[in-house]
């Protein structure tokens, strides 16, 4: 029974199954990854959506305070207060503190960011609505030319301390410009301001950071970070020449997304961290939609298999079942064919092999039994053969009773020359049969030619076994006699060698005769033998036809010095043989 691994269906199956996965994972993996990236480029747009409404609201309230100390600096009370000396209108004075009072009490009241307003003279005047214990900012250290934003902490006389983004400005005299006569000082509540641009986000679990241009931390979601540079915590070179924008960035081992955008008028810049972490939460939809469609794609699959299996696969069941009737030697058999594709086709085909073959098989019988009658016949015919034997053993005996011993000899080798001829009707022999004809008719050539001719045969013994077409040295043997040796007149020397190697067997004649034109030889591998014998092109011929035309007879000759032939066989024994 054979292995359901080794059925159609079950290939079927699997390449099914691997098309599918194949073909689903790569579109599947590749709309994953752009879905992500749409997702992370759509939440990066939505958060730098609310981090320009958080810059733009900056903006307002950044505007509105730069607008109250404009007022401030123009104040002529203001100015008379901070100008005054003892020589002052004492009462001119005090009408002039009590606006100065009611207006910093009312735009404290008004402004719920707004913490507290500070502001001190050269001549020691001072204005404090909060109570300040200790003033961090000297006088002498101000920029005289602008105004300054910058983180602070106020301490109460009281002892509580509050985060503060101050806004820091010279207040001088407008009759002489170049003389200060004090500064003015508007803190922001660091705590109101960011719970009220923060409002604009939907996502309090973002952090924020709002930095001033040189990246100094203002205000931040984590209060710790107040007051500490930006720029040593992440790269800030994305935000230098572009105002507005995202990018990714390592901070503490993990990767977040930065969202920023810039308040023009001050440099300041409102920075998003949002986790990338905790983007991949929103694609995990994503990742189930693509294991369904994977999974619905397998269960279309499943279906189509059921419909190839009753639409194809069942009738080449049935073709393989009709089949075996045939190897059984059951020719007469019929399928019907349904539809016309190529499964159709395929079993009209088979039905025509069927027919043909039962035709084949009627006339394969009768040729065996022709072949049978020319057997007999054959058998007959070998009365003559048996007949020569008879013949040839009377000549010898009576040799040997006269006392003719080279006659003899003569006669008992021709007469196995006969016998290995015409008694082996196989044309495949082992190699020790070969030698042996070869010595038989050697013997017979060294009576007739006496000296005229050496003999060498060096035949190694393991090749003895090995198994060759019949009748292959004796005709090249032959012609080194009649067209090498005889031709040319002299004393001459003929040598066999028999070896294997590299899994192949190996007959070489050599001899020192008259040698030929490499033409001549060539002609004799095209051409039949004349006079009915067995020549060069009848030995090559049938080793070819034995073994393959890698197989066959090489010539290498040289006229006056002699000729060399190499028999090629494969090395086989009797059980290699088919």
């Amino acid at each position: 029974m054979k292995k359901i691994s080794s059925s159609l269906q079950f290939k079927i199956m699997v390449c099914a199954i691997f098309l599918i996965i194949l073909s689903s994972f790569p579109i599947g993996i590749a709309s994953y990854i752009k879905s992500v990236k749409i997702v992370e480029s759509k939440f990066a747009f939505s958060h730098l959506h609310t981090v320009k409404q958080i810059a733009s609201s900056l903006e307002l309230i950044t505007n509105d305070i730069k607008e109250a100390s404009l007022y401030f600096i123009q104040s002529g009370d203001l100015r008379q207060l901070l100008k005054s000396d003892t020589d002052t209108d004492q009462q001119e004075l005090e009408k002039a503190r009590v606006l100065v009072n009611d207006f910093l009490t009312y735009l404290v009241g008004e402004k719920p960011y707004i913490h507290s307003i500070y502001i001190m003279g050269k001549n020691n005047t001072i204005f404090d609505t909060y109570g300040i214990k200790e003033q961090t900012l000297n006088l002498s250290n101000i920029n005289v030319q602008s105004f300054e934003w910058c983180p602070n902490v106020i301490t109460s006389r009281a002892g509580i301390l509050t985060y503060v983004i101050s806004l820091v400005r010279p207040i001088r005299d407008i009759n002489n410009f170049k003389n200060l006569i004090g500064y003015l000082e508007i803190n922001i509540d660091e705590k109101s301001l960011f719970e009220e641009v923060i409002s604009l986000s939907s996502n309090f679990s973002e952090n924020f950071v709002i930095c001033n241009q040189n990246y100094f931390i203002l205000s931040s979601t984590e209060k710790t970070l107040i007051g500490k540079n930006l720029a040593k915590m992440i790269s800030t070179k994305p935000m230098e020449n572009i105002e507005q924008g995202f990018f990714y960035t390592k901070l503490s081992g993990k990767t977040f997304l930065v969202t920023y955008s810039t308040i023009k008028p001050l440099g300041w810049k409102v920075v998003s961290f949002v986790e990338k972490a905790s983007l991949v939460a929103e694609n995990r939809a994503i990742q189930s939609y693509l294991f369904i469609t994977i999974l619905l794609a397998l269960f279309a699959a499943s279906i189509f298999l059921v419909f190839f299996q009753n639409s194809i696969l069942y009738p080449l069941k049935q073709l393989r079942i009709f089949m075996r009737h045939i190897a059984n030697q059951n020719f007469d058999v019929y399928m019907q064919p349904r539809g016309n594709d190529e499964v159709s086709k395929l079993i009209q085909a088979f039905n025509s092999m069927s027919t043909k073959l039962n035709e084949l098989m009627n006339q394969v019988y009768i040729a065996t039994i022709k072949q049978k009658e020319a057997e007999l016949k054959a058998l007959q015919e070998r009365i003559n053969p048996h007949f020569l034997y008879n013949t040839l053993d009377t000549i010898y005996w009576t040799a040997r009773l006269e006392g003719a011993k080279k006659a003899c000899i003569l006669v008992e080798a021709l007469s196995k020359l006969f016998r290995s001829i015409l008694a082996n009707k196989s044309n495949i022999i082992t190699v020790k049969e070969e030698i042996e004809h070869l010595n038989s008719y050697i013997l017979i050539q060294k009576v007739r030619y006496q000296d005229l001719i050496e003999f060498s045969l060096n035949v190694q013994s393991q090749a003895l076994c090995y198994k060759t077409v019949k009748l292959v040295l004796q005709p090249i043997v032959e012609n080194a006699i009649y067209h090498g040796i005889e031709k040319s007149g002299k004393k001459g020397k003929i040598s066999i060698e028999v070896f294997t190697k590299d899994e192949k067997l190996y007959f070489i004649v050599s001899d020192t005769g008259a040698g030929a034109p490499k033409e001549v030889f060539e002609s004799a591998l095209k051409n039949d033998s004349p006079n009915g014998k067995i020549g060069l092109k009848n030995v090559n011929d049938r080793i070819k036809l034995a073994f393959g035309n890698e197989y066959g007879i090489e010539i290498e000759s040289t006229p006056g010095l002699g000729t060399k032939v190499t028999v090629v066989q494969p090395a086989l024994k009797e059980g290699d043989l088919k």
